[in-house]
């Protein structure tokens, strides 16, 4: 079988396996809870946003993210949002 021949026939049995062969979208490690309209990649983000460059412990409580981490400076820095908006509480 031709080189051309192989490819093509690995290409289909590919095609005909549908996703089965894809690699998953996301690691389990980075998928991301959701509550309300802020996951907790989109809590990360907001943080990163209020000077946050090193993320160390995050939660959900009570309707808010609890994100504990590092500034620049490497001090530690506590910021709060709501997780229905996003908004910073802390």
């Amino acid at each position: 079988m031709s080189r051309m021949k192989l490819l093509a026939a690995a290409f289909s049995a590919a095609l005909m396996a549908g996703g089965a062969l894809a690699a998953p979208k996301d690691p389990p490690e980075t998928k991301s809870a959701t509550v309300g309209k802020i996951s907790e990649a989109q809590a990360r983000i907001i943080a990163f946003g209020h000077g946050l460059v090193h993320v160390e412990e995050i939660s959900l409580l009570d309707g808010r993210w609890e994100i504990a981490g590092r500034d620049p400076s490497g001090d530690e820095l506590l910021i709060d949002l709501n997780a229905g908006d996003g908004s910073l509480l802390r």
